[in-house]
């Protein structure tokens, strides 16, 4: 038994919907291997029109509703609804998946891009990452419409074609929409797939969801040492790997400030009163006269420097800095090496944009003979935070208390505002929506989540996958009609 089925209420609701028949459209899907290749001219586009293919002839009802656009390679749905003096919605996701490791295609249980479904599961990559909420969105819809339900609110659904590479379909479809001048009321994209032990946050006994406002910066730093190279016995002024060593020793060492954002503080705010493990409960407990917020921001800075010793919460407080490539070392002991670089990634908190990580690197850097050069096209700066107290999030607070309880009370699990440390194509959307919401109510077990995504044996429960789907129904009917 799946430790996330425990969390499940309600899977008794829209009775008519039919699993066997959803489930083998999911594994149809994920058949087919719509994997971003090494570069757009080397990336098999056929197999992303095959799964638009499936998706028109598994869901004639939606693209019968739908006006459907081609952005290059992705795909943008509007659904019109009655109402036009209202902003429209949007579910959007990506339809690319990550590729195998070479080397470990056998390591999988049944074939990564099988699509194989069993009693259990359905397997494959993306049944986690996420064509899984994207087929779901498509179900949901499906079962709407087949059932008369009149659209009130105008969706529209944005399928990415690149969101694991460049992103370069989402940022396309956001721009079209705010050169169209749209308004996003919210919109939904994955998000945390996991259901969280808010004893992370030192308020054990409890459960919840997140639901991530904004996500974090991502900058790839490219440094550079050029030299001659010459014979190892006279490595006079030093060699180019002595130098990038020294220069990538300085970036990851170098402190940057900590910083309790708002988002961390609306998150502790959510499970405040859930807190019970010392230190952080007396720093999160109101004094007389003020409220829980003002006892957070009080003591932000003793907060933050707790969180910053947690190797699951430091990287909320601070922006992060990691090497991860080297190039041009020698290729034997004797030779000195010629050009070198390496890679640095930086994931920056809200309001450090990549600019100031260029700019401090330099300053860091500026005695040393060492090129610094920012990998514009794979980067960008923080997404804006979004709004907790607006429509949106409230929508799916009401939905998902219906179907996700704590077993033992039946209380609803709280949804927990956050932020996530990896990069979505929801911040394209930053300019046309102010409530972009990250949530995935296709949940998996911890384990099934680290292996699983981007790994070996990507997998979701039947279970889990029909519970997603009668969410997303549940939102159309309370969001949408």
């Amino acid at each position: 038994m799946a430790e996330v089925w425990r969390y499940f209420a309600h899977e008794d609701d829209f009775p008519d919907l039919d699993g066997d028949a959803a489930c083998r459209r999911l594994g149809d899907a994920l058949a087919i291997p719509t994997v971003d290749g090494p570069s757009r001219e080397l990336t098999d586009w056929a197999a992303f029109d095959r799964l638009e293919g499936h998706l028109h002839a598994s869901f004639p009802l939606t693209f019968a509703a739908a006006t459907a656009e081609r952005v290059d390679h992705s795909l943008l749905l509007t659904l019109p609804g009655s109402d036009p003096s209202l902003d429209p919605a949007l579910f959007m996701g990506h339809v690319d998946v990550v590729p195998v490791v070479p080397g470990t295609e056998g390591d999988w249980t049944h074939g990564a891009f099988s699509g194989h479904v069993d009693g259990e599961y359905v397997w494959g990559r993306g049944a986690l990452d996420m064509t899984d909420q994207v087929v779901g969105y498509f179900e949901a819809i499906e079962y709407a419409l087949s059932h008369g339900w009149a659209l009130r609110r105008t969706l529209l659904v944005t399928l990415g074609q690149d969101e694991e590479t460049l992103q370069s379909g989402a940022r396309r479809m956001g721009a079209l929409l705010a050169g169209r001048g749209i308004r996003l009321a919210w919109l939904v994209d994955e998000g945390d797939y996991r259901i969280v032990d808010t004893g992370l946050y030192g308020a054990p006994g409890h459960h919840g969801m997140r639901v991530s406002l904004a996500e974090k910066g991502y900058a790839d730093l490219r440094l550079t040492v050029r030299s001659h190279g010459g014979h190892s016995s006279n490595p006079f002024g030093g060699s180019s790997l002595a130098t990038l060593g020294e220069a990538i020793a300085r970036v990851a060492r170098d402190p940057w400030p900590v910083e309790l954002t708002e988002l961390s503080r609306r998150t502790l705010e959510a499970v405040a009163a859930w807190v019970s493990q010392e230190p952080l409960a007396s720093l999160v407990r109101s004094g007389e006269g003020e409220g829980t917020r003002d006892a957070i921001d009080r003591n932000a800075d003793a907060i933050a420097r707790l969180f910053l010793g947690s190797r699951e919460l430091f990287p909320l407080v601070t922006t992060t800095v990691a090497p991860t490539m080297i190039e041009g070392g020698s290729k034997q002991a004797n030779v000195l090496p010629q050009d070198m670089s390496a890679v640095v990634n930086f994931r920056m908190l809200p309001g450090v944009t990549c600019a100031a990580v260029v700019a401090r690197v330099r300053e860091l850097l500026a005695d040393l003979p060492v090129e610094v050069e920012l990998l514009a096209e794979v980067s960008s700066s923080p997404s804006q935070v979004s709004r907790s107290d607006g429509p949106g999030f409230r929508f799916l607070e009401r939905v998902a208390a219906r179907y996700f309880r704590e077993p033992e009370s039946e209380e609803p699990l709280k949804l927990i505002p956050a932020i996530v440390v990896g990069a979505s194509d929801a911040q394209m959307y930053d300019r046309v929506c102010d409530s972009c919401l990250r949530f995935s109510p296709f949940v998996a077990d911890d384990e099934e989540v680290e292996r699983g995504v981007h790994g070996t044996d990507e997998r979701i429960t039947r279970r889990a996958y029909l519970q997603g789907v009668r969410f997303l129904i549940g939102l159309i009917r309370e969001a949408l009609l």
